[in-house]
């Protein structure tokens, strides 16, 4: 089944597009004007020893991974998410108790269950924590675009965006903490969650319980309460964004819409977009912020402190 296969969906999509005709202008010009970086999206190729590389087919447990992985880049079909935070990734060594928090990953574009569970390994780890994967689908790379556009030019929640934000606020009713690490189309989603929380009047005071982590970030907002930021004296809820500067996706998001991003944004001098490849290596050693954000704290099974907040509000 094709996505978006009746012509009263694909009509509903052609108005969304003519209303909100500016927004998609303005982004089709960042496209324009950053285009040039497009080559280096899958570049370097396995260029970190230490992670596994979603381009090499020894990362994979098959060789049918490795392919199937491709072919549904390639294959424009509607698929069901393979894990809707059902599926955990743990570590080799736990180094730290879960009991009080609950970590969630959300996957960025184009990505299969097999990519999407070797990047949910990757970040356990390094964080030497168990992490939940809320998969996001593959339509092909051509609807995961059109998807992404709809999510963030045309302001249009997606399918997964709404359940998402139910495992989360289920999560902060019963743990301290909940940590949402979101990968490029992922940020669109994590960006979702932290607006529809801050909405929910049921739910809104666990907004200071819940942490956000972007990693290649295509949003191009981010917000949090001023309210309960006073209140705690730090962002609400907490955000953080790491970039790499040759990134074309991070380009014309966080890096073009800093004016409208809470939480502080960490960026590198690096190519590529993969999150094994090209972010989680750099995440790990603290390149992207000397060591001292947030998130870096958490490396290798450590805490940080109450007090180990980056302050950066918007």
């Amino acid at each position: 089944m094709f996505p978006f296969d009746t012509p009263k969906k694909i009509k509903k999509l052609a108005s969304r597009f003519l209303n909100n005709r500016t927004s998609v202008e303005k982004d089709l010009l960042l496209v324009l004007e950053h285009l040039w970086t497009m080559p280096y999206l899958i570049s370097p190729i396995n260029s970190e020893a230490s992670t596994k590389s979603e381009l090499h087919w020894k990362s994979y447990s098959s060789i049918l991974d490795y392919i199937n992985a491709g072919l549904q880049i390639i294959l424009p079909f509607e698929r069901n998410a393979y894990s809707t935070g059902t599926i955990s990734c743990n570590p080799e060594h736990y180094t730290h108790s879960g009991d009080s928090e609950k970590w969630f990953f959300i996957n960025g574009i184009a990505t299969s269950p097999p990519v999407a569970i070797l990047n949910c390994q990757e970040l356990a780890r390094i964080f030497h924590r168990s992490v939940h994967l809320i998969h996001t689908p593959t339509y092909g790379i051509v609807w995961d675009l059109v998807d992404s556009i709809t999510a963030r030019t045309l302001r249009k929640d997606g399918v997964l965006s709404r359940p998402a934000y139910d495992l989360v606020k289920e999560a902060l009713v019963t743990h301290d903490k909940v940590v949402l690490l979101g990968h490029s189309q992922g940020t669109i989603v994590s960006s979702y969650i932290s607006r529809k929380l801050l909405k929910d009047k049921k739910y809104r005071h666990l907004a200071h319980k819940l942490e956000i982590y972007c990693m290649a970030g295509v949003a191009d907002s981010f917000r949090v309460d001023t309210e309960l930021s006073e209140e705690y004296k730090r962002g609400v809820p907490y955000v953080e964004h790491f970039v790499n500067n040759l990134d074309f996706f991070g380009r014309i998001g966080v890096l073009a819409h800093k004016d409208h991003t809470a939480g502080a944004v960490f960026s590198a001098d690096k190519k590529g977009h993969l999150l094994n490849d090209h972010y989680v290596a750099s995440l790990e050693r603290g390149e992207y912020c000397s060591q001292t954000s947030r998130l870096f704290k958490y490396i290798d099974g450590n805490s940080p402190s109450d007090t180990d907040f980056v302050h950066h509000i918007y």
